[in-house]
């Protein structure tokens, strides 16, 4: 009996070592959030999407904030940008290089980003802004990429600004 137990206990270790912990995205929908979004906020001197883990806290608004509807529609957005990518490239999003996604999102960003939308935004749309959002409200997003400054201080109307400066951003978004 014991060895069943202990066989038993080392599976489910097993299971959870190799799991991510994601509460509703599946390990295929995690990477290819991390993808894109790494695409849209790569590396560079400042950490990339993934890097702050834009993924995981997409992934708690899909399990606590996003009412059901809103998560299907997500998920299907996901799975529609993927098949749009197949279609339009002959690979997956995942299957692309780096500079291939980055044209592709490219090209995706030319027709989507440049228009207004009342209610229903495409998949890409809503994603771009949630990533960027998601990363400016991450302590490493803020640190590494704004100049914070909580107090106000006197108004000054021109500010010379060198291409070493960062946008200063006060307590409002």
């Amino acid at each position: 009996m014991a060895p069943t137990i202990l066989t038993v206990l080392q599976s489910c270790q097993d299971k959870v070592l190799n799991s991510r912990d994601l509460l509703v995205l599946n390990d295929e929908q995690d990477d290819l959030i991390k993808a894109i979004a790494d695409t849209i906020l790569p590396r560079t001197g400042s950490p990339s999407a993934s890097d702050v883990k834009v993924d995981r806290f997409i992934d708690l608004l899909l399990q606590d904030v996003f009412e059901d509807d809103v998560k299907q529609k997500f998920l299907q957005g996901l799975s529609q940008f993927d098949s749009d990518c197949q279609n339009s490239t002959g690979s997956s999003f995942l299957d692309l290089k780096e500079s291939e996604r980055y044209d592709y999102l490219e090209k995706i960003d030319k027709e989507i980003m440049e228009q207004e939308y009342d209610d229903l935004a495409p998949f890409y749309y809503t994603f771009k802004h949630l990533t960027i959002t998601i990363y400016f409200t991450t302590e490493q997003g803020v640190k590494q990429n704004l100049n914070y400054m909580p107090i106000p201080g006197s108004y000054v109307g021109e500010v010379d600004l060198k291409p070493e400066d960062k946008i200063i951003i006060g307590n409002r978004m």
